[in-house]
This record gives C-alpha cells, structure tokens and sequence, in this order.
C-alpha cells in the first residue's frame, strides 16, 4: 500500500474511549491521531489533557484496503460520512493540528493575557472587579493580577479560569 493511496478520514469513537481506540488502531498498524489539549480542572489549581475533539481520531488509511480494520477496531464507533461513503479530509487541516500539537500530541495554547493587559476578575471573592495582569503563570494554571483593594495596589494570585477580557 503507498503513501499515495492513504487519505484522512475521521472517526467517531465510544464516549470517552478515544485513547483506547487510538491504541488499538496503533496496533493494527494504522495510522492514527488524537490532538488534545491542557484544560483546567475546577479552579485550574490542576490540569487535565484531554481530546480537542471529543468522541473523534483522525486515520490515515487507504479506504479499500483498511476500512473494515478500522471499523471493527475496538473503541470505534464508525467513520464520519456524508452519504454513504466516508469523507476525507485535506491533508493540509491534519498536518496543520499535528504541527501545533508537537511531539507529545498536545495543543499549547498561545499566552492569552499579557502583562499590562486589563481584565475582570469573573468568578471568586474578587468576581467584578477590574485588575492589571503582573505576571502570567500558565504553566501553573494561576496569573498574578494588580487590583485596587482597599486604596492598597495588591497583588493577587487566581486561576486562569477566573479571569476575563474586558
């Protein structure tokens, strides 16, 4: 089978089982790729990487010869059609999501907020107030924040999750 046969396809899987299909097509030797993304849990005081597209895996295979190898992979659902015949996708959108993702699979998110930036504060003790970003920490989850508290310039450390563009 050549390189020049393979296309992309997308692929549902059972809830939440998109790992354990991904393994499984690996082991069948197809091609196969989940981005996933850093999200925070609760109030981002922890991470969890998850899927960027729940329920899905994008396979590169030739579609006569692997279609059923796919299909009845275990933690596969079925393959996203239009019509009858499952559809493929540009090559240019997976290598676009691969490149982004890097070598652990993972999507990092450009910094949102910059130093200097002003935002509210949405949810907490502190939820309504206006403040001036000090020092973004997103690799811990958390961003330093400057607010007028009491006459007092405070700096304050919160969750990403509890911050918004004015």
């Amino acid at each position: 089978m050549s390189a020049e046969q393979k296309e992309w396809y997308v692929v549902r899987t059972k809830p939440r089982k998109e790992e354990f299909a991904l393994q499984n097509l690996h082991r069948r030797e197809v091609g196969a790729f989940c981005p996933r993304i850093r999200e925070p849990i609760g109030w981002a005081t922890e991470w969890s990487t998850v899927p960027l597209f729940p329920g899905y895996l994008f396979v590169e295979i030739e579609l006569q010869e692997q279609y059923h190898s796919v299909l009845w992979s275990p933690g596969v659902k079925s393959f996203v059609s239009f019509g009858s015949t499952p559809s493929s996708l540009q090559p240019d959108i997976v290598v676009f999501l691969q490149q982004a993702a890097g070598d652990d699979g993972i999507i990092r998110a450009g910094a949102r907020f910059r130093i200097g930036d002003r935002v509210r504060i949405r949810r907490g003790p502190f939820a309504g107030l206006v403040a001036i970003i000090e020092k973004p920490c997103p690799e811990r989850g958390r961003i330093r924040v400057l607010m007028d508290f009491l006459r007092h310039r405070t700096a304050v450390d919160l969750p990403i999750a509890a911050i918004g563009r004015i």
